[in-house]
């Protein structure tokens, strides 16, 4: 998705975090901070109990339930209302239902906190004057204490109109948003004769998978070294799991090497994200099942003062935990040079959803849809695959100024 040459001053930002880092190989979930948990959540404390489990008995993590959506559905009403300052919905795409995050005042500001420290040690918000133009859908506010914030919505005229107004009053422009929105403003923006390559800009995404073509396509207009990923959930938070120019390289690497792919990951015929996180703030299980193609990914909250916590859930993400040292073997195996350090946090290949048609995953038609100039300028990026009668059909969203031909079709 992003320039192989992007480098994240990652060392800076643990400091500046705080916190534990630790490794896989260092130690799993302290189990005593998992009793704390229970403790201070008498719902899950029942729930447990009712199952045949005795907190105080605990020796590891995995003695416990996995959890899904559904139970935090009736969890979120067994929380005292007082706590919550927050609520953000899920997306709800892996099911009817939805489920909720529950965010308490310190989880507000410990939220604040380690978004102002991502801002001020990768984009140098405390020394340039930023605008932040947040473009995530309502429920989800940003702010901090070293940019200027425009909270513009998904309204592109409304974020054109901001940074032309405000654009050249700022040493540099972060631009915060979903993938196709984002898309859809960048082309936009030339329509309008925004001069993106010439505006000092930073493009931050999450909320949807993307393929690595996804960042070159922007970058082709907005320039190198511009699109950025972070991943969250609203039952969890909105950065932690984040890029790094380790990850990115790596990325680059499982994307032209099929071989290197394989090795790491298995037979998928799509390249995953790749990303780290913090070990001290979040434990990830992936977890398998028989006939599945893909792990599920478990998280488990570390923070016992959290208004929800999260023990071993399972949102419906797919993906797979990776130790840097058998990431750095296939690498020289494969006669490249080892690309991450020892010691450091470990690593998540994230796959998506998991969801399939005939064997068809909608992460390698976002693939394709972005592997050349041509195809992504004509679409808005949405697209579905359905069955009709004995054969899988794709259907894909054009442009409004696009009609569908033959040519078009062939190049599809």
């Amino acid at each position: 998705m992003f320039s192989s040459s992007f480098r994240v001053g990652i060392d800076s930002f643990r400091k500046s975090v705080g916190g534990s880092w630790r490794t896989l190989e260092q130690g799993l979930m302290d189990i005593t901070q998992i009793k704390k948990i229970i403790r201070k959540w008498p719902a899950y404390r029942k729930f447990i109990e009712n199952k045949g489990i005795r907190p105080e008995k605990l020796k590891d993590l995995s003695e416990l339930p996995v959890v899904d959506k559904q139970f935090i559905s009736s969890a979120i009403h067994m929380i005292p209302l007082c706590r919550v300052k927050n609520i953000i919905p899920s997306s709800g795409s892996t099911g009817d239902d939805f489920s909720f995050g529950l965010f308490g005042d310190m989880d507000i500001k410990k939220n604040f906190f380690t978004i102002d420290a991502i801002f001020r040690n990768r984009f140098h918000t405390a020394c340039k004057k930023t605008l932040l133009v947040n473009m995530l859908p309502g429920a989800i506010s940003l702010h901090s204490a070293t940019v200027s914030v425009a909270s513009v919505g998904v309204r592109t005229d409304a974020a054109i109109s901001v940074i032309k107004s405000f654009g050249s009053c700022f040493d540099q422009l972060i631009l915060v948003g979903e993938p196709l929105f984002m898309k859809r403003l960048i082309e936009l923006g030339i329509e309008e004769a925004v001069p993106w390559k010439h505006i000092p800009l930073y493009i931050i995404i999450g909320g949807e998978w993307t393929p690595f073509s996804y960042g070159n396509y922007l970058e082709k207009t907005a320039g190198p070294q511009r699109v950025y990923s972070f991943m969250g959930m609203a039952e969890l938070g909105l950065s932690y799991f984040y890029e790094t120019g380790e990850t990115i390289l790596l990325r680059k690497l499982l994307s032209e090497d099929p071989l290197l792919r394989r090795a790491l990951l298995g037979g998928t015929d799509f390249c995953p994200m790749v990303f780290e996180y913090d070990e001290s703030e979040i434990y990830v299980e992936t977890i398998g099942a028989p006939r599945e193609p893909f792990q599920s990914i478990i998280l488990t909250t570390a923070d016992p003062d959290r208004a929800l916590p999260l023990i071993r859930y399972r949102g419906g993400d797919k993906g797979k935990v990776l130790s840097r040292d058998e990431i750095n073997r296939a690498l020289e195996l494969r006669g490249y040079w080892p690309v991450f350090s020892r010691g450091g946090s470990p690593v998540l290949a994230h796959f998506g959803r998991g969801k399939e048609a005939s064997g068809v995953y909608p992460e390698k038609i976002k693939e394709v849809i972005f592997s050349s100039e041509d195809i992504p300028s004509t679409t808005t990026g949405n697209f579905r695959i359905c069955k009709e009668e004995d054969c899988i059909v794709l259907k894909i969203q054009l442009k409004e100024d696009i009609c569908p031909s033959s040519g078009l079709e062939e190049k599809y």
